[in-house]
């Protein structure tokens, strides 16, 4: 009896120490049966044990490449700066399919054995499975640039400012920016570390100022400073002359600090220059003005350069409230416009019928003035008393007698200028060579009337010598050849013509 009791004690203990044992071996089996990974295998922080080959690379993908944030850091401006950087807007991705493969590795595919053993390390002491990283380092670039606004600090050009009337200089500092090269060289050597780890510490860089001395741009503030500023206008409509001293309160808000290129230089602001004109057009009035950036521009560069420049005043177009009796070729005429420009302007007009009372726009008087100016000669021209007049720099310098057009075919008042030289025009309309032609305006869209010596036929007739100082042509302004000789070499392009009733 006491044999019996002893071998079921004995029968009894086998069966408490296998137990466990066939149970391990039944829940190893189960993984190998349903080839799931492992329990206890994971990547990083990213458990997969007991999942199939594709949800844990679904899952991998989720958590490293979706969900998981690099942190990136560096010193800006004395204090510990930190960004959260996807893991590919550093050019990094986990490699899911392959990562999750190797992570069913794990006591897979080997003698029974070896997978047993690898089961049991990993069900009682985990296993770590590498993550397989791929590095994409012009997506690094990309990323890395991207960032660099924030994580630098330009660096600080060397300067001056105007206080108090005195000139103060401001001394350059050096700035720090992402070292571009040497970060994606350091991400490259070690990619998955840098995954692993969720950190980057980014490599800097100094970055020296472009100026470091203003010695030579103050010694030119001070110039400009020191200098009287005076403006002259011209306007070529009304033939005045305008001249301004700016006051040296005023020039002080015009002088800064110019980088040009990496050398400090002292420029005029061109917007504190567009301010003062402003100020000037409402002296000059009459529809008149000087405020536009080209003027100031212009001024500017003049001012900088010491050069002495004369600017020149713009018009407003104007409107004009028909009359009883007005007519299109009447107000042409009145207003010193060419008919088509009027209807231009106004393209619902009803030429043939002007209502009194109607509001029409009639176009700037600069827009018969496409050439930049000559602003010291100028041609005036006297339809009643059939005679021209040419000065230079005010001064009377010839005068000759002439004919314009006659009643059906008139020649068109208004201030106009010198656009075209031809040494002998042809008019088919009528057969005539016009020796010596400067055309000054397009009577309707290209057909130019202008000054031209006595014409000539086909046959080679010349028509109107007798009949000088009498209205005689289809528009045109004629002289005799030598004074018609003259003016071709004398008036260049841009001088204004200037025909009065």
């Amino acid at each position: 009896m006491s044999f019996s009791i002893k071998v079921g004690a004995v029968v009894l203990l086998i069966w408490i120490l296998a137990t466990p044992f066939i149970a391990l071996v039944g829940y190893f089996g189960y993984f190998q049966l349903s080839s799931r990974i492992l329990p206890r295998v994971q990547v990083g922080e990213t458990r997969l044990g007991g999942k199939l080959a594709y949800d844990a690379a679904v899952h991998l993908n989720k958590s490293w490449n979706m969900e998981r944030d690099i942190v990136v850091g560096t010193v800006v401006a004395g204090e510990i700066q930190t960004w959260n950087l996807l893991p590919e807007e550093l050019g990094l991705s986990v490699d899911p399919i392959v990562t999750a493969q190797h992570a069913m590795d794990v006591g897979h595919g080997q003698n029974i054995l070896a997978e047993f053993d690898q089961f049991i390390k990993s069900l009682f002491r985990g296993w770590q499975v590498d993550p397989v990283v791929i590095y994409n380092p012009e997506a690094a670039m990309s990323g890395l640039e991207s960032l660099a606004a924030q994580a630098s600090v330009p660096p600080r050009d060397a300067t001056f400012y105007l206080e108090g009337g005195t000139l103060v200089a401001v001394p350059s500092e050096p700035g720090t920016a992402i070292d571009l090269e040497k970060t994606t060289e350091l991400l490259s050597v070690n990619p998955a570390g840098v995954l692993l780890d969720g950190y980057l510490l980014l490599e800097m860089k100094t970055v020296q100022p472009e100026i470091t001395d203003v010695s030579t741009a103050m010694a030119e503030a001070q110039h400009l400073l020191d200098t009287q500023i005076s403006i002259s206008v011209y306007d070529p409509i009304s033939d005045e002359h305008f001249n301004w001293q700016v006051p040296q309160e005023t020039v002080k808000t015009w002088v800064t600090f110019k980088n040009d290129q990496g050398i400090a230089k002292a420029g005029i602001d061109e917007g504190q220059v567009l301010k003062y004109l402003d100020t000037l057009s409402a002296t000059i009035g009459d529809q008149r003005y000087l405020a536009t950036p080209e003027l100031s521009s212009q001024l500017a560069t003049a001012v900088e350069t010491g050069q002495p420049i004369e600017l020149a005043v713009m018009h407003e177009p104007a409107t004009y409230i028909v009359q009883s009796g007005d007519t299109l070729l009447k107000l042409s005429w009145q207003l010193g416009m060419p008919f088509w420009k009027i209807l231009e302007a106004n393209p619902d007009m009803d030429a043939n019928n002007l209502p009194a009372g109607q509001a029409i726009t009639i176009p700037s008087k600069d827009e018969l003035l496409p050439l930049p100016v000559i602003p010291n000669k100028r041609i005036v021209i006297s339809i009643s008393q059939q005679h021209l007049w040419a000065y230079e720099d005010g001064a009377l310098l010839a005068e000759y007698v002439i004919s314009t057009g006659v009643d059906r075919s008139p020649t068109q008042p208004g201030v106009f200028q010198v656009q075209t030289h031809e040494p002998n025009a042809y008019a088919s309309v009528w057969d005539l060579y016009m020796p010596n032609f400067l055309g000054i305006y397009e009577a309707w869209p290209g057909f130019m009337n202008g000054l031209h010596g006595l014409p000539t036929l086909s046959s080679g007739r010349q028509l109107w010598r007798d009949v000088l100082g009498s209205p005689a042509s289809y528009g045109c302004i004629i002289l005799d050849i030598p004074a018609a000789e003259f003016l071709y070499s004398w008036a260049e392009n841009g001088v204004v013509v200037e025909i009065q009733p």
